[in-house]
């Protein structure tokens, strides 16, 4: 079973062009914030789309390019993606009149979104880049890092593997010299996808590690569950059933303190994995709360 994906930086991107993260001077659209807030997304676009009315009567450019990113937030979250893109494109058009770059560069990373979303790879890409490149002139270095990670994932599903890594590996720079121990965590997971699809187990291994330090220092659970499940993963894939089976077990502890609806399955292949370490006359592995089993680089040439 492959691993799973960090999706931290898509959700970052998102909720930098969510209505929350935006100024809402009109009252429909601090209303339409709130809606989308708590979910209800039919209301949200009703008030988002009295608040684009109101800005547009009033000739209030900023205002009405605020309300369309609005709108294409909730319409996204109603599931209507077309509509959700026409609104975003309008509100590309408007801040780049305006020179609101960094609003610019939200919105078209939503757009890239959508289009990931759907499995339409390329075009997201295109968004991205062009997001990336607006943050790079205006030195937003951490919308930037979450950008290039977000390209990173789409370029290793594409099996772009290389451009993909050399992608991550600049989004690391960016987390470090920002001191974002959280952000850096999520690109080295990202990372040890990448050493694993380039058929690279010592590296990716490293990654993983280096990722579960981390999230421990940070007493990041779920990000601690995610890489233990993915390093268990690729533990059982190379053979090492002890290993796989106490980073797995882990994994399934985490997940149950949070209801990860993962956790069921996961608890099966836990069992089944304990059936093959079993059927290869292995005893069980040690107890490996609060630290995970290491391989040496010699045990896997």
């Amino acid at each position: 079973m492959e691993g799973r994906d960090d999706l931290t930086p898509l959700r970052a991107l998102a909720e930098r062009a969510a209505p929350s993260a935006l100024p809402q001077g009109d009252a429909s659209a601090r209303l339409g914030a709130a809606y989308a807030a708590l979910g209800v997304a039919a209301h949200a676009v009703g008030f988002y789309q009295q608040a684009l009315e109101t800005e547009r009567a009033r000739g209030n450019r900023e205002g009405e390019a605020l309300a369309l990113l609005g709108l294409a937030a909730a319409l996204r979250q109603r599931g209507e993606p077309e509509e959700a893109l026409r609104a975003y494109g309008e509100a590309v058009g408007l801040f780049r009149l305006l020179d609101r770059r960094a609003q610019e560069a939200a919105a078209l990373n939503a757009m890239g979104l959508i289009h990931d979303e759907r499995g339409d790879l390329a075009t997201a890409l295109g968004y991205y880049e062009q997001a990336l490149a607006i943050l790079w002139d205006i030195g937003e270095q951490a919308a930037e890092a979450d950008t290039l990670d977000a390209i990173g994932l789409t370029l290793r599903r594409l099996g772009n593997l290389r451009e993909a890594l050399d992608v991550h590996q600049r989004a690391l720079a960016l987390r470090q010299a920002l001191h974002d121990r959280a952000g850096e965590a999520v690109t080295r997971h990202a990372l040890a996808m990448v050493y694993e699809a380039l058929g690279e187990p010592e590296r990716a291994i490293a990654a993983y590690e280096t990722t579960l330090w981390l999230r421990q220092q940070l007493d990041d659970r779920p990000g601690e569950a995610l890489t233990c499940y993915n390093l268990a993963r690729l533990y059982e894939r190379l053979g090492y059933l002890r290993e796989a089976e106490a980073l797995l077990s882990r994994a399934v502890d985490l997940e149950a303190l949070f209801h990860h609806p993962n956790v069921a399955a996961d608890e099966a292949a836990l069992v089944a994995l304990r059936a093959r370490r079993r059927g290869a006359g292995l005893p069980p592995p040690e107890d490996t709360t609060g630290s995970f089993p290491r391989l040496r680089p010699e045990d896997l040439r």
